[in-house]
């Protein structure tokens, strides 16, 4: 081991569609969201914590959905500002995103009517005036319209991600009802803020029947925590470009005696580092693999290092640690205590969906039952749950 791409591991963007880094899981939420669309039960609602990999899980719903479905990943947030996204600018992101998956990639004979109309969307989006012939939503409507009327699937699935970025409020709820105007027979995968899966509001997002999909933290305690440690090892693996010696002492080979015993404690003090880093993330892989982009940052700053101690881990903590004390506010740290192990139900809500949100407090499941649990990091902000840089 020379040198290490840090930068590689990229914590802040998903995968997308079809992705050779993607690594599979057993109940992974984007297998469970295509069986569920399969089934034909829409809409699905999807929610989880900051760093969960909701927008990569739902990439891979896309992926597996198309054979069966004209499934089109609408990622929002990487086009639009989500706290001035209006319904009708939302229905031409749309309209877009469809009509090229069907141009470009499902090559569809469009009329040339929806062709000129989707070519004036894009010059819309691009800032252009332009003068449209129908409103956003009849556009949209009748786009959706024909791709399905044209397509061999025949049927469409749009998978909206970026809306949990929506801020509490009106605005909110006029972006569902523009989803909800929507022409039944499409199908609907929307990731949605966690202010729309608890309280009032959850009642009814969108459409009656809808159904929520849990994107949960990976269990990586203890030995039911082994299936999520090997997958977030693996997730690393694949974005370094390793192979299976790298983490694996008993994997080591080329080299006898003495050096071998070498070799294998160096690769053994790797692993063990990496374990440490996914014990910190809680399981969520953003901050696994944020952990160690910052341990790699400070190895390379003090010592030239391809590879951090434990010491460049624990100030990668701290850093981590500092993110989350900063979003506490004044009670936080007695209801988070109080709610841990609980269902949350008397926690009160805003607080809830604020530290849920953030992944200050995560839902697990434990003998079938829905409990919350602190963050490690965010436990070690208030001196609850060891020191992370120790």
């Amino acid at each position: 081991m020379t040198t290490i791409d840090w930068k590689a591991l990229k914590p802040h963007v998903p995968l997308g569609p079809g992705d050779a880094q993607y690594v599979e899981r057993t109940g992974s939420a984007g297998d469970e969201i295509c069986q569920w669309i399969l089934a034909d039960r829409s809409p699905l609602l999807v929610g989880g914590p900051a760093g969960v990999g909701k927008s990569t899980e739902l990439a891979r719903a896309a992926e597996l959905l198309q054979p069966n479905r004209v499934a089109c990943l609408v990622q929002l947030d990487r086009f639009e500002n989500m706290r001035r996204l209006t319904p009708d600018r939302m229905r031409l992101r749309i309209a877009q995103k469809v009509g090229y998956l069907a141009q470009q990639v499902l090559r569809l004979p469009l009329s040339d009517s929806l062709k000129n109309a989707l070519s004036k969307v894009n010059d819309d989006l691009q800032g252009v005036a332009v003068t449209h012939e129908a409103t956003p939503t009849v556009l949209l409507n009748v786009t959706l319209t024909e791709i399905t009327r044209l397509s061999r699937q025949g049927q469409v699935t749009l998978l909206i991600d970026g809306l949990e970025k929506v801020p509490q409020g009106p605005e909110s709820l006029d972006l569902f009802e523009a989803l909800a105007s929507i022409r039944d027979e499409v199908e609907l995968v929307v990731v949605i803020p966690w202010h729309a899966a608890f309280g009032p509001q959850a009642e009814t997002v969108i459409r009656n029947g809808e159904r929520f999909v849990a994107v949960r933290a990976l269990d990586v305690q203890g030995d039911a925590g082994e299936p999520g440690r090997e997958f977030l090892r693996k997730v690393l693996a694949q974005r370094l470009h390793w192979n299976e010696e790298e983490l694996d002492p008993n994997a080591v080979v080329g080299t006898v005696g003495a050096n071998l015993d070498e070799a294998r404690a160096r690769v053994a003090a790797r692993r063990n580092l990496v374990n440490d880093a996914i014990r910190w993330s809680g399981g969520l892989p953003r901050v696994f693999l944020q952990l160690l982009a910052d341990a790699g940052s400070y190895a390379k700053l003090r010592r030239s290092d391809p590879w951090p101690i434990i010491e460049d881990l624990n100030d990668a903590c701290a850093d981590q640690t500092d993110s989350f004390r900063r979003l506490l506010l004044p009670g936080d740290v007695d209801a988070i205590r109080a709610a841990a192990g609980t269902n949350g139900s008397e926690l009160e809500l805003d607080r809830k969906i604020r530290l849920m949100a953030h992944g200050v407090l995560l839902e697990r499941l434990r003998d079938g039952a829905r409990i919350l649990d602190g963050h490690p990091l965010a436990q070690a902000a208030f001196g609850n749950g060891g020191d992370a840089h120790a």
